[in-house]
């Protein structure tokens, strides 16, 4: 085995399905109102109505809990969200409770590597029991730290404004006031649903980010991007990955309709509105240069702008992928990716989680490859292998079977993951 060490992990989505259902009976007990919530949240969402009680008074109770907890194949976002609300209904953030970072941290201890985990700021919380919280997390993380082992933290903020800005001058007192754990955050993370921020929403943020790493302790901007496009178009999927590299964000997680197959989605509609559409159009007209260096010319402009002008209803663009479509957006992906390559961000890549949330059919249309093919800087983690019931060994076997990555390509993986997590956002590409 090649892969060590992934700088793309959700520390509430890596707790193994055993020991989260040894523990869940008592804390569903104490926890009782979350657990509720969470019941209702997942009929809700499912159409589902859980029988919890038999996940500790059957014979097959922890193969019935598991089939509730784990994501094994193809679901919607909004049921991955569903499953993953049971994690955070049984495990609230306090500095007096920190099972679940023990735990995850023991287990991956025994096989080593740099390992990153992203974990939500609970802004609900007082200031002071905030600080806790997040003191003691990160004292947890270096209490497991060995030779071997070098866990690190990624703060997660909202993406709503007022969060995000509120999350981010929390945090960076909190590194100023606590030199001896700082060391160990290594960025700031948005993650959660995309739906209704678009990434030029963050650009004044991005700038004062940049604007502080030169003063203080850097941190790098990890930007999930690319992963829904259930209201937009695939191709301003695409250019929202391509505008968060523009606007200096240092990784970018997933970024999937930056560089999957198109004709995946042959015959499907999208309903997207039309300030979306006059975006996306009015950010191609001010890119158009740097678009037609990479073959994506006037042409192809005046074509999209023609489509979406013949295609609105009421107050939206209904974008149909037939063979004209598919052609145009596959024709903008490879131009955004060309534009990502040059300001060389990372793309953190996770297979297994992009084709089950993805609801990918094979793995020819994920875009891994594609990505390489197209000289991007990658990265391979397992995101959540807690609810997906997988570990960086299967993702590795996945890679060479599926992918054809070579040694040489894994390799190279491995040495910038542990770069970025040992030397921060600023490396040199090897």
């Amino acid at each position: 085995m090649i892969l060590q060490h992934e700088c793309h992990l959700h520390l509430y989505g890596c707790l193994d399905p055993q020991d989260f259902w040894q523990v869940a009976a008592s804390r569903a007990k104490t926890q009782a109102t979350r657990f509720q919530w969470f019941l209702s949240e997942y009929e809700r969402t499912t159409g589902v109505k859980l029988d919890a009680d038999r996940w500790w008074s059957s014979d097959d109770g922890f193969a019935r809990f598991k089939q509730t907890y784990v994501c094994d194949k193809p679901v919607s976002f909004e049921i991955f969200q569903a499953k993953f609300n049971l994690l955070i209904a049984l495990f609230p953030p306090s500095p007096d409770d920190l099972w679940l970072a023990e735990s995850v941290f023991k287990k991956h201890s025994l096989s080593g590597g740099f390992k990153e985990y992203r974990t939500f700021l609970p802004l609900y919380l007082p200031t002071m029991e905030r600080t806790a919280y997040l003191r003691n997390l990160l004292l947890t993380a270096n209490s497991f730290t060995t030779k071997t082992y070098q866990p690190r933290i990624a703060v997660s903020l909202m993406r709503a404004d007022e969060e995000t800005n509120n999350g981010y001058k929390f945090l960076r007192h909190f590194l100023d006031s606590n030199p001896d754990v700082a060391h160990l955050v290594t960025g700031i993370d948005f993650c959660a649903s995309e739906k209704g921020h678009p990434p030029k929403s963050k650009q004044g943020f991005f700038k004062q980010v940049h604007a502080d790493n030169k003063n203080h302790q850097h941190l790098a901007i990890l930007y999930h991007v690319g992963e829904m496009w259930q209201n937009i178009s695939l191709a301003s999927a695409a250019r929202w990955c391509a505008e968060t590299a523009m606007l200096g964000a240092h990784r970018l997680g997933h970024a999937l309709a930056l560089g999957m197959d198109i004709n995946a989605f042959k015959g499907s509609r999208i309903h997207e509105s039309l300030d979306e559409c006059r975006d996306h159009l009015t950010w191609i007209r001010l890119t158009l240069n740097e678009l037609q260096a990479y073959g994506f010319g006037p042409a192809d402009y005046q074509w999209l702008q023609n489509y979406a002008e013949s295609h609105t209803e009421q107050d939206y663009v209904i974008w149909t992928y037939d063979d004209d479509l598919i052609e145009h957006t596959t024709r903008f992906q490879d131009a955004a990716m060309q534009i990502i390559a040059q300001r060389n961000p990372v793309i953190e890549s996770c297979p297994t989680s992009n084709m089950r949330i993805g609801q990918l059919k094979s793995s020819s249309q994920h875009p891994l490859r594609r990505f390489l093919d197209h000289g991007l800087e990658v990265v391979v983690s397992t995101d959540d292998p807690g609810i997906f019931d997988i570990s960086l060994a299967s993702e590795e076997a996945l890679l060479r079977r599926d992918f054809s990555l070579s040694d040489r390509e894994l390799l190279r993986m491995n040495h910038k993951t542990q770069c970025l997590l040992a030397d921060g956002p600023n490396i040199k590409t090897i």
